[in-house]
């Protein structure tokens, strides 16, 4: 018996010996499939400017489309000599290259092997100088690529260039030391004195917060009011827009500010300034600042109930589970999962860290969007744009990543890589980012929406040409509703599709009527219904399309909300939260003419459910208003855990290779930018130079052709070829729309019967197009005259339509005039009127702008 219980012993002793090495090989195993992400290991170039670096550039590990690269400009003296500071970071590169080729990215200009360069291995840096050929027109953009092999791998480094015959044309020495003054002088308060002159300060700053600061702040507000700043990094400095009066400019540094507690806390901070050259002073039309807290999770950050986020953007992105157990949230480029109830936290990604902080990491040229959090801490999301490090480091693209709170690991499921730029992408991602429980990843790119599955890396595209097609999508990203913009009877019907079932669902209009998309409420759609003979055309010749009702129905295809009131009918209609603005005219029933109604509003009556853990702002004294969150429960800051999650590594590849295919007759793309990169990608030229008016920005094509800059405006011009055309005669025989429109065409040495195209009922659009194959036509309808007059600084006639159907032409202006061309006046058909009256007149007539660039042409 007693040998039998010594066995027995023995037996689970040996068991238990077992157990724990099969667990210690097992742990040993997992640790080897698992580490932090790489640190980055490539060099970055800066251009040299007089001697001082601006332009800094990352390295690209695939070849980019040039006609999508918009970024950073280096304007080139007239000995197009360039010279270049490359920091090492340990690397050897060889086979120093550059190229020259046109902005459309179409044709190489010049390839030549870089060789008048010089290493210096206790800096760590490579200078380098080269000229270019005399291959490039003056004045003309050009896209310059700088290429060399750096471990074994060809990286490639882009920026725009501009040659000009004139040294003195851009005066880039001035405008660069004019900013670079005016960022010095923020950080002294004597110094700051100087700067008053410059601002705009006004009602429109707004002086409670120092996350964003502009020219209306207050001069204390610009100069950091009662900041501790204790020290700062020295700038990087990029140009993003250059021409002869204005350029734009964006410094990126960091901040290190001292509370009253002697807690030192760090900042990103990025400055823009627009600026404009004259031989009298240099203006400051635009400046810009944000600062944003470089979350780290410290006990100085948690505080009983709060997290304190300190100086942060107030809409920064959080999402928390179902039941507020846990909740994730984007602070200053990192991602953060909170769990509420362990007191736990891990910062899931993030390329800057303590130990990865040099010039590569810092740059934020990627976003992050969380797609989904659970209950477990579980979190799924996506960082899209240009990889600063890792498995992708130098490529362009869109990953989705999970985190798996139970074993602490990030795992990578899919890597979509894209050619066009990092700003596109991010645009692209902002626009619709979707992930349902059946691992399957929406996303849109170019002209349609894919499905990606998650786990084997299949895709399709599941709604094609979609930018051809007038669409909206739900807040969540959930639902898509489209209709196509041509076919026949193309508006009886509007798709929707369900992103959780892939379901594509039908809804019909009755016979004789159309339906109109016009956005969710939520995830609810919205959208309205007209009778076809009810269609009418505006001056401009565009149809209008008066709803009889508006419609709002659930994802079960339920109708919660039919608005209809009789003899009104609803043109427009703009979705904010819980609430529907109608704009609306009435129908007068003897003249059977629409006139203008007071607009009205659909309120929801659904509440919108709080979160258990909320963002909120409070006030402090010095930091003015900062964010926190606010939790469910109250934490100890002694006892909250930071997390540093593993990447689980993987043999073989999880990239997604989708191939597009090029369909004819696409929509041209203008891509708007401004002093922070892109904001906006439309279909609509008059939506995109609209935007760009409103942030002083500029506007590209397909091309990377220039279609509207704000800002660079001669002093006075008139284009003298139709002045001289039209002088000493009578055109009042035509109607004024037929007479401009002649004017228009024979100015590019077009000749067309005019009036007969109009009397068979084309529009002026429609006669533009046919006329001017090869042109853009620019309908600018709702933009203002002073982003009009753009085209005709470049000698481009503007045709403005007026509300009686009249029509006049814009042919010329000066600082306190416009010169109209009207061919209704028998005598002095062309004159000057004054710049207020003008915009007064055109504001009153809906400001009905049309244009046109020719090919090879642009607003530069």
């Amino acid at each position: 018996m007693k040998k039998q219980v010594i066995k027995i012993i023995y037996i689970l002793a040996v068991f238990v010996i077992s157990v724990l090495v099969i667990g210690e090989i097992s742990n040993q195993e997992n640790t080897d499939m698992t580490a932090q992400m790489p640190a980055a290991t490539y060099p970055v170039i800066s251009m040299l400017e007089n001697g001082k670096a601006v332009d800094t550039l990352h390295g690209y590990a695939q070849e980019m489309e040039v006609n999508y690269m918009h970024g950073t400009i280096l304007p080139i003296g007239k000995n197009r000599q360039i010279q270049m500071h490359m920091q090492l970071f340990g690397t050897k590169p060889e086979n120093l290259t550059f190229e020259v080729r046109t902005l459309d990215g179409t044709s190489l200009v010049e390839s030549t092997k870089i060789s008048d360069y010089r290493e210096d291995d206790n800096a760590g840096t490579l200078e380098a100088s080269f000229q270019l050929k005399d291959l490039i027109e003056s004045d003309t953009e050009y896209m310059l690529v700088i290429l060399a092999d750096v471990n074994g791998k060809t990286v490639r480094y882009y920026t725009r260039i501009v040659w000009t015959e004139d040294d003195s044309r851009y005066h880039v020495d001035e405008k660069l030391n004019f900013v670079r003054t005016f960022h010095d002088s923020t950080f002294d308060k004597n110094k700051a004195q100087n700067l008053s002159g410059y601002l705009e300060t006004n009602s429109e700053g707004d002086n409670s917060s120092f996350y964003k600061v502009d020219i209306h702040s207050s001069l204390d507000q610009v100069s950091w009011g009662a900041l501790a700043i204790t020290s700062h990094t020295d700038p990087e400095v990029f140009i993003t827009d250059i021409h002869g009066q204005t350029a734009s400019f964006r410094l990126d540094y960091q901040v290190t500010v001292t509370d009253d507690q002697k807690v030192a806390r760090t900042y990103d901070v990025q400055e823009s300034y627009r600026v404009r050259y004259t031989s009298d002073r240099i203006y400051l039309l635009d400046f810009q600042r944000t600062m944003d807290y470089v979350f780290e999770g410290s006990a100085s950050d948690f505080s009983g109930t709060k997290l304190n986020l300190s100086i942060s953007d107030p809409d920064l992105q959080m999402m928390e589970s179902d039941g507020g157990g846990a909740f994730a949230f984007v602070s200053a480029d990192r991602l953060y999962i909170y769990n509420v109830s362990d007191r736990k936290m891990a910062r899931l990604f993030g390329f800057y860290n303590s130990d990865q902080n040099d010039v590569r990491t810092l740059w934020k040229n990627n976003s992050i969007r969380i797609l989904s959090v659970d209950e477990a801490g579980n979190v799924e999301f996506l960082v899209s744009g240009y990889m600063d490090r890792g498995r992708h480091e130098g490529e362009v693209g869109t990953v989705v990543y999970n985190y798996n709170a139970t074993v602490n690991t990030v795992e990578e499921k899919a890597f979509v890589s894209s050619t066009q730029s990092e700003e596109i992408v991010m645009a692209y991602a902002k626009e619709l980012a979707y992930a349902n429980q059946n691992d399957e990843f929406y996303m849109m790119r170019g002209d349609s929406v894919y499905a990606v599955n998650l786990n084997d890396r299949s895709w399709k595209d599941v709604i094609k040409n979609i930018v051809s097609c007038d669409y909206r999508i739900s807040e969540s990203g959930s639902m898509v509703v489209w209709q196509k913009n041509s076919g026949e009877d193309a508006m009886s019907s509007i798709q929707l599709m369900n992103m959780n079932t892939q379901a594509v669902s039908e809804i019909t209009a009755d016979s004789g009527d159309y339906i109109r998309p016009i956005g969710f409420m939520g995830e609810d759609l919205v959208y309205g219904l007209l009778h076809k003979s009810d269609i009418y055309n505006d001056q401009m010749g565009n149809p209008v399309y008066p709803m009889y009702s508006i419609q709002i129905r659930d994802k079960d295809g339920n109708t919660l909300e039919n608005y209809h009131v009789d003899n009104m009918f609803v043109t427009d209609a703009e979705i904010n939260d819980s609430q529907i603005t109608l704009t609306r005219v009435r129908l007068d029933e003897k003249t059977k003419k629409y006139t203008s109604a007071d607009a009205d509003q659909i309120m929801s009556t659904l509440e919108a459910e709080a979160g258990s853990n909320t963002v909120v702002t409070a006030n402090s004294d010095v930091f003015e208003n900062i964010v926190e969150i606010a939790l469910k429960s109250s934490s100890d800051e002694n006892t909250v855990k930071l997390l540093t999650p593993s990447e689980i590594l993987y043999e073989g590849s999880r990239d997604v290779l989708i191939t597009e295919e090029t369909e004819e007759n696409l929509p041209q793309m203008y891509y708007t930018y401004g002093q922070s990169g892109i904001e906006g990608i439309y279909t609509d030229p008059a939506k995109a130079v609209s935007a760009a008016d409103e942030i002083s920005g500029v506007v590209v094509d397909d091309t990377n052709r220039y279609v509207w800059i704000k800002g660079n405006l001669l002093t006075k011009n008139q284009i003298m070829s139709i002045t001289n055309a039209v002088t000493g005669k009578d055109l009042s025989g035509e109607s004024s729309t037929t007479a401009c429109l002649d004017l228009m065409l024979q100015n590019e040495g077009i000749s067309q019967n005019v009036q007969a195209m109009l009397k068979k009922g084309s529009s002026v659009n429609e006669i533009l197009s046919s006329s001017l194959s090869d042109a853009q036509i620019l309908d600018l309808g709702g933009c203002s005259l002073s982003a009009a007059l753009y085209y005709v600084n470049q000698d481009i006639p503007v045709l403005a339509m007026m509300n009686d159907g009249s029509s006049v032409l814009i042919i010329g202006f000066n600082d306190l005039n416009t010169v109209i061309l009207d061919p209704e006046k028998k005598t002095a058909a062309v004159y000057k009127y004054g710049m207020k009256d003008s915009e007064e007149l055109f504001e009153k007539n809906g400001n009905h702008f049309i244009t046109y660039l020719m090919p090879q042409e642009d607003a530069g």
